[in-house]
């Protein structure tokens, strides 16, 4: 709901959860190692700074963010171009490319000592660039192929069009291509956020921490609207946008991804239990004060958006 419709969505909030979703996760990976490193060497600066700096934050972020750029565009470009040789849609579906396509951008960048996650994000616009830098058209190009993929809900002009071309319009080419990522993707997004959500709610049986309050406010109340308030300029967003972007975003799939990272990586066994209670708690509250508030501001600023368009 917060994320970009399309690719060619222009709505600067949806625009900005969408890519800081990414690219917040991805960037506070080098500070993660950071943390891990300081308490390995028992608070203690000395030559693993210098290693820190040059492996993990020069090279392995903008690193990840070119690869996995890289080969969304190649993919991408790739697909189309395939998609068009073949004008049987049923044929070579697209249902596992974009599974695949995490897979190998993680795998590589991981394999260079790149970061993975940064990785994966990149590939997802890349992707989505090649189809916007193929098709050069406003209307998103997953709707121009509804009719031929079967779904219906195509306006009776849209569907005549996309029915009365074939496939070597490089439009439908990219709209069957994404079509079928999209469809395949969301079912997948949706059984695991169904998993990730019911095995939080059984280890918070064991972990809950009540202290997850006082930094749940923190974070939802003052830490993140402050940041974004300092740091985003009233050129990118205005004041409306700016405070929907301070409360929303926590939620935190980075967050899982990262105690695991942690758990897995030395860290001690009191200081494991303790950050275990606090990041599932703090994810937990955030799942529901945020999953409580989205819809109803969300569509007081699309009315407000609708009548004052900036």
């Amino acid at each position: 709901m917060v994320q970009v419709n399309n690719a060619q969505d222009q709505d600067r909030l949806r625009f900005g959860l969408s890519g800081e979703a990414g690219l917040n996760d991805g960037t506070a990976f080098p500070f993660v190692i950071f943390a891990l490193l300081y308490l390995s060497s028992g608070g203690a600066m000395s030559d693993w700074v210098q290693g820190w700096l040059i492996k993990d934050l020069i090279w392995a972020v903008p690193a990840g963010l070119l690869i996995g750029y890289g080969m969304g565009r190649g993919v991408g470009h790739l697909m189309i171009f395939l998609r068009i040789k073949n004008a049987d849609s049923t044929t070579s579906p697209n249902d596992f490319l974009a599974l695949a396509l995490i897979a190998l951008a993680y795998v590589v960048a991981q394999g260079v000592g790149a970061f993975g996650f940064l990785s994966v994000f990149a590939a997802g616009f890349g992707l989505r660039q090649a189809e916007v830098r193929v098709t050069r058209s406003e209307l998103p190009s997953e709707h121009v192929a509804q009719p031929v993929l079967g779904h219906m809900t195509a306006s009776l002009e849209q569907g005549t069009v996309a029915q009365g071309e074939d496939m070597s319009d490089s439009q439908l080419a990219a709209g069957v291509m994404m079509g079928d990522m999209l469809a395949f993707g969301s079912l997948v997004e949706r059984a695991m956020e169904v998993l990730l959500i019911t095995l939080l709610g059984a280890a918070l049986a064991m972990y809950w921490d009540w202290r997850a309050i006082g930094l749940g406010i923190a974070l939802f109340c003052v830490i993140r609207p402050a940041s974004v308030w300092l740091l985003v300029s009233r050129r990118l967003l205005n004041v409306r946008q700016k405070a929907l972007v301070g409360w929303f975003g926590i939620r935190g799939i980075g967050s899982l991804y990262y105690l695991c990272f942690a758990l897995s990586h030395g860290l001690a066994h009191d200081v494991g239990h303790v950050v275990i209670g606090m990041t599932l708690s703090v994810v937990a509250l955030s799942i529901l004060v945020h999953g409580i508030s989205i819809q109803p501001l969300l569509e007081r600023y699309e009315r407000s958006a609708a009548a004052n368009p900036d």
